[in-house]
């Protein structure tokens, strides 16, 4: 196909556009046509040589090249292709689809027409939602279902699929970023790293952010591939990715686990974009919450571990066989246990399984006790012995107060609601479990509750260790405020109240240094005609005030104002929010924290601003770990054989499309897909190996 040439004509006259049958035209001398294509097309000649040189279709006007030497393939199969051809037009009564709404349970009643295109996007984004391999194209069950579903449907190979999965990677990123770039607050992010099966190091970068309608989102920017663990090489690649998505302007707050190389990472992150960050970035630095409940809870347990140690190797005992599970279920039955599951073995190394299998085998201490009367091998194998007595009364403890942690941790690590204002008050329950685990009559318990407690001071001790964004937090929750927090610091230092001012003197003044630092940025982005008015007005009340008095009585006036001057202070809107009364806290009820700022927005502008970038911060980096998964679900090697842009595309997407925390876990990819990473960066240069790609990124 051609663009028309200016130096040809058409020669044959234009017969009405839509009879399926055109008026065959008197044939020309030499003029060798004899099909029935020609005469759906309007003919261009040379004006030298007479000859055809392009034809342009009667229905939809494209221009084609034609030549009577050359046949009629090209228009036939345009014929067979053009949407306006009256045959190809689909003049049937449309079919009725009824279905569910993905978003909700609402039933949708529309039209439906066949469409290729959405039948390919849609495989595709089954693909990534559901984590199925490309390989299912190729599957015979697949295939019969496509063929009685959507006889219609030309199922695609897998290399077309991986090229559609790339499309709406592609697609949904300027999506996001445009949504970002939308945006009136700042957003703050996770990350944290991994190595693969195949010694590869990623990073995993998330963003949090409240939208102009108050709504908190979470969403995967990048999975990348990065060179080592090392913190300089982590800020780089952090950077990267924060100038790759034009965000370094909207920075707010960065939260990492524990790790040194996460210290130096940060700091490199604020020497380059310090200029850019709230106050210089002097709260840009987030420890992950969850972390440091993580290292407490494992000094604690190290005072118990004979205890556990036997409970854990009587589950494997009877988790070993089918034959002894068999037996340990007889044994459940006789003593009437009236839990319907089975016992659970824990990952030593976490300690959230430890105290699901010790909750769990609590259930089952007489079907235990039962069992190994039952079964002669059971105390022979153990080599610990079976568990005592004394081993139930340690789990019994043991268990509540690890459930503590375990609660604590699922409430931190939420990503779809605000957790920013759920710090303090999760730190300072365990810090009154751990005050009571000290005192506890319980040997066991007293050495866990002491160890727990050093490890607790460590890191919580000194408030000037801890982010002052989540005190600031408390602050901006309408049911607590200041007050709260300095009723909390006089029952935790009963005998030093000097300390206590001192603390909330510094909370203040910092809660001050950011209301002073977004009023100033709310105001330069005013608009000056709106604060010219304002000023006019002003003028105006002051003329008519003139003209209405004398001087006189306006020195009188003036004098008053001056005297008064000493006595009038004005109030901010944060004094106004700090003495207004608090809401109403009511035990067990969901409080929306964002609804209520959101309703405050108008008569509080500046703090709104302020909470909608506070609130928006997450305590923990398990957005980011869920990628991955570091709590024992690793990827696997079918997913470590996809080439690092795959890795990333299907990752991230699947996060922007299900637009939840639901863990990534994509699986069963085959291992030639290097293949598709040729095809899809259009190399020709036969297969790229997976190293060598990896290199070049």
């Amino acid at each position: 196909m051609s663009n028309t040439d200016n130096s040809s004509v058409p020669m044959d006259d234009e017969s009405e556009v839509g009879n399926e049958n055109a008026t065959t035209k008197s044939t020309k001398v030499g003029d060798k046509r004899k099909s029935e294509y020609w005469n759906h097309f309007w003919d261009f000649r040379d004006p030298v040589t007479k000859k055809i040189v392009q034809v342009k279709c009667k229905y939809c006007e494209k221009m084609l090249t034609g030549n009577t030497n050359n046949g009629t393939s090209s228009l036939k199969k345009h014929l067979g292709a053009c949407s306006k051809y009256p045959p190809n037009v689909d003049k049937k009564q449309k079919l009725i689809s009824v279905y569910k709404s993905p978003e909700s349970d609402a039933t949708i009643v529309s039209n439906w027409k066949f469409d290729e295109t959405a039948c390919r996007l849609g495989l595709a984004r089954m693909v990534i939602v559901d984590e199925q391999p490309f390989s299912i194209v190729e599957r015979e069950g697949f295939r019969y279902f496509c063929s009685v579903a959507v006889p219609q449907f030309h199922i695609p190979s897998r290399f077309t699929v991986a090229r559609d999965v790339k499309n709406i990677f592609v697609c949904e990123s300027g999506k996001l970023k445009k949504l970002i770039g939308c945006l009136k607050s700042r957003v703050s992010l996770t990350t944290d790293c991994w190595t693969s099966i195949q010694n590869f190091n990623y990073l995993c970068l998330t963003a949090h952010f409240i939208d102009d309608n108050w709504k908190l989102h979470k969403r995967i920017l990048n999975f990348q591939l990065m060179d080592s663990h090392k913190g300089k090489e982590i800020g780089k690649v952090v950077e990267a990715c924060i100038l790759k998505w034009e965000i370094e302007d909207r920075l707010f707050s960065l939260t990492v686990d524990n790790a040194s190389s996460n210290d130096v990472a940060v700091g490199y992150l604020k020497t380059h974009f310090h200029d850019k960050l709230v106050l210089e970035g002097s709260f840009f630095h987030m420890r992950c919450a969850c972390h440091v409940l993580n290292l407490i809870v494992k000094d604690g347990l190290s005072s118990v571990k004979s205890s556990i140690a036997r409970i854990r190797a009587a589950v494997r005992y009877v988790r070993s066989s089918p034959s002894r599970a068999k037996l340990f279920a007889h044994s459940s039955m006789l003593v009437k246990v009236s839990c319907k599951g089975s016992v659970c073995l824990d990952v030593a190394t976490r300690w959230n399984s430890t105290f699901l299998m010790l909750e769990t085998a609590l259930k089952f201490e007489k079907a235990f006790n039962r069992f190994a009367e039952d079964d002669p091998d059971f105390s022979r194998e153990l080599k610990d012995g079976v568990p005592t007595q004394e081993d139930w009364v340690n789990a019994k403890v043991l268990s509540l107060c690890l459930k503590l942690f375990y609660e604590s941790t699922k409430k931190m690590s939420g990503s779809l609601y605000v957790t920013t204002n759920l710090y303090f008050h999760e730190v300072l329950e365990v810090l009154s479990c751990l005050i009571e685990w000290e005192n506890s009559t319980n040997m066991d318990i007293r050495i866990m509750g002491r160890q727990m407690r050093e490890k607790f001071d460590k890191y919580y001790g000194d408030l000037g260790k801890t982010n002052i964004m989540m005190l600031v937090a408390v602050v901006l929750d309408p049911r607590y405020k200041l007050r709260f927090l300095k009723y909390s610091f006089k029952k935790l230092y009963p005998n030093d109240f000097a300390k206590v001012d001192v603390i909330c003197d510094n909370l203040y003044d910092n809660v001050q240094k950011l209301f002073n630092h977004y009023d100033a940025i709310i105001a330069s982005s005013s608009s000056k005609n709106n604060r010219n008015i304002n000023v006019a007005n002003v003028d105006n009340g002051s003329e008519n005030l003139s003209s209405s008095n004398s001087e006189q009585m306006k020195k009188f006036y003036d004098d008053f104002d001056e005297e008064e001057s000493d006595f009038i202070v004005e109030k901010s809107e944060l004094d106004y929010y700090l003495e207004e009364a608090r809401e109403r806290r009511v035990e067990g009820e969901m409080f929306d924290i964002l609804g209520w700022w959101k309703e405050k927005s108008d008569k509080y502008k500046v703090l709104s601003t302020l909470a909608k970038d506070i609130l928006a911060i997450p305590i923990s980096t398990v957005s980011s770990e869920s990628a991955f998964s570091t709590s024992g679900r690793i990827l696997d090697q079918f997913r470590s054989s996809l080439g690092p842009n795959m890795v990333e595309a299907l990752v991230c997407t699947q996060d922007w499309l299900r637009a939840s925390n639901v863990c990534i876990d994509i699986e069963r990819f085959l291992e030639d897909v290097q293949k598709y990473e040729e095809e899809l960066d259009g190399s020709d240069t036969g297969i790229t190996q997976v190293n060598e790609f990896v290199g070049n990124n």
